[in-house]
């Protein structure tokens, strides 16, 4: 497995990432993991190679959407996973470059079936 077969999940909540890293982890593939904004913007800094990035918004500030926009830029596909729904968050997100957003609370088959189509897809392919 390739540094660029990786994902990198962001979330502000500990245990929930310790949960998805384990989930994804069973499904094969291997991860980066940001549980903070400052974790984030490192990884973003140190331009890591990735296949895409899955982020839980939970938590976060407005400043999310910033690493969402530089991760898009980067022609990294974005799965979004947020507590709720709103034409609002929507809109951000697929302003900062969402391909998907996925509703709390998760359905694990739908999470995964997700997942092997982004790690699936060719690089810059997933949207």
């Amino acid at each position: 497995m390739s540094a660029t077969d990786r994902l990198l999940i962001v979330g502000s909540n500990a245990r929930n990432q310790d949960l998805l890293a384990a989930f994804i982890h069973r499904l094969g593939y291997a991860i980066l993991r940001a549980d903070t904004l400052a974790m984030l913007t490192q990884l973003l800094d140190d331009a890591q190679p990735l296949r895409f990035a899955l982020v839980d918004i939970t938590g976060f500030d407005a400043a999310i959407w910033e690493c969402c926009a530089r991760l898009h830029a980067r022609d990294i596909p974005l799965l979004i996973i947020s507590p709720r729904q709103s034409a609002a968050m929507r809109q951000l997100a697929f302003t900062h470059g969402a391909q998907t957003i996925m509703e709390k609370p998760l359905v694990m088959r739908e999470l995964a079936d997700a997942i092997r189509g982004f790690m699936q897809a060719a690089p810059g392919d997933a949207g």
